[in-house]
């Protein structure tokens, strides 16, 4: 990339930075974010100041991390989304001793829209963040949704099964079973996923998730009609 930028090279250079840190776990060094994005070091260091500035990212150390300006706005992300998994994720977590995540489709990959975790889980839910690969969410979405950057052997299987289940693939000691958050129409907007002990068998907690899924997509739906009072 040119060391001079200007206009929506600025954006582009300064929303790349912004996804490498998010790749890197939300923070990292100036030389991992210059080998990331491919930008000049004098251009990604001007870049991370304006960024600072804003409060879009912060100094770390020696390194920069996602501001908390990056984090107010990303709370108006999928806000109906959002608005029910507060309203119906915590009862079901409680009631499954289970930390629960829903996850969506979008840019391609399969990114987390909401949670409710256990305290005794380490599981990290940041709105808006990409699943790693391998997780029963982002197979069982893209065993719906083709363009999603993780393609799955076992696409037909999982369709047919109606959910995707892993255990200790993504973390040691723990497991997780996801079911299709399904609109009216059918069509697999959203993905409910368990996260599980190991020593619990994941397909446990499928007939519980599906059944919260099948109300939740129909509670989305009706939230997002249009209100034709008045």
């Amino acid at each position: 990339m040119r060391e001079t930028i200007g206009g929506r090279g600025v954006l582009e250079g300064a929303f790349a930075l912004l996804e490498a840190l998010d790749e890197h776990g939300g923070q990292a060094g100036l030389a991992q974010l210059v080998r990331t994005t491919g930008l000049p070091k004098t251009t990604a260091h001007r870049l991370l100041d304006q960024l600072a500035d804003l409060g879009a990212v912060e100094r770390a150390g020696r390194g920069y991390r996602i501001g908390s300006r990056v984090f107010r706005l990303g709370r108006y992300w999928q806000p109906e989304l959002r608005d029910l998994a507060k309203e119906w994720l915590p009862v079901l977590s409680a009631r499954m001793r289970a930390s629960l995540v829903l996850v969506v489709p979008r840019e391609g990959r399969a990114l987390v829209a909401a949670g409710a975790v256990l305290p005794a889980d380490d599981v990290p839910v940041w709105p808006g963040s990409p699943l790693p690969p391998g997780t029963a969410a982002g197979r069982l979405l893209a065993a719906h949704h083709p363009a999603l950057a993780e393609p799955d052997t076992d696409a037909l299987e999982i369709r047919a099964a109606g959910f995707a289940a892993e255990s200790e693939t993504i973390a040691e000691g723990l497991g997780c079973a996801a079911v299709a958050v399904r609109s009216p129409d059918g069509r697999v907007g959203a993905a409910l996923a368990a996260v599980l002990p190991a020593r619990r068998d994941p397909v446990s907690a499928v007939a519980a998730l599906t059944s919260t899924a099948r109300s939740f997509g129909a509670a989305l739906a009706e939230s997002s009609r249009p209100n034709r009072a008045g």
